[in-house]
């Protein structure tokens, strides 16, 4: 309930913020099932992934509204809402709360190294970060977004495939690929189709 909560203040559309949250958890628990993590590392996995973009509480609702491109301006306050979301949740002895932070922070690291904020690379980023960078970017690709329609799953995993080693960690994206009938369940279960304009993700 406590991050249900949370992921509804990330922005002005309270609705898509919840659905998109359970649908990045229930990506990210599917390569953390696939990798055969203990069942309480999985569930855990599954619920900090949720907050995975908490720190778009402090990016401003015309940048996150934005239709267009993003000036490098505006990128960069966008990029800040890594570092945001890890202040937010950093700082608690529980568990959860340390899991969360780190996936907030480094969400958006590649594993080439030209990710944000830091730039890590390979192995040095955290697996939860590397898994929920993809389960981020798969659910990007797959739904409607102010600036981009949605793709199909199958379209959408072969993009992702293309940066195999660049962007994903490649054997945490075969892991992903190979529930591609559990991704079209969740992404139809979960759709938010049915709801009106959608928020920029970057």
């Amino acid at each position: 309930d406590i991050i249900r909560c949370l992921t509804a203040a990330i922005g002005p559309e309270n609705e898509r913020a919840e659905l998109r949250a359970e649908r990045v958890g229930r990506y990210a628990r599917i390569i953390g099932e696939g990798l055969g993590l203990e069942d309480d590392a999985v569930a855990m996995l599954e619920l900090a992934a949720r907050l995975h973009d908490i720190g778009k509480i402090g990016t401003p609702d015309q940048v996150l509204l934005k239709p267009g491109k993003f000036t490098q301006e505006e990128f960069d306050v966008i990029a800040q809402h890594a570092e945001i979301g890890y202040r937010i949740l950093s700082g608690s002895d529980a568990e959860l709360l340390k899991v969360a932070a780190v996936i907030a922070y480094t969400h958006h690291e590649r594993f080439d190294g030209t990710g944000y904020p830091r730039g890590l690379k390979g192995d040095v980023i955290p697996i939860e970060g590397r898994i929920a960078s993809i389960a981020d970017a798969f659910d990007a690709l797959t739904t409607q977004r102010v600036y981009k329609p949605a793709f199909e799953i199958s379209h959408a995993i072969e993009l992702m495939l293309k940066h195999r080693g660049e962007h994903f960690d490649p054997e945490l994206l075969d892991v992903f690929v190979a529930s591609a009938d559990e991704l079209t369940r969740i992404h139809t279960q979960y759709a938010d189709s049915a709801l009106p304009d959608q928020t920029r993700e970057n």
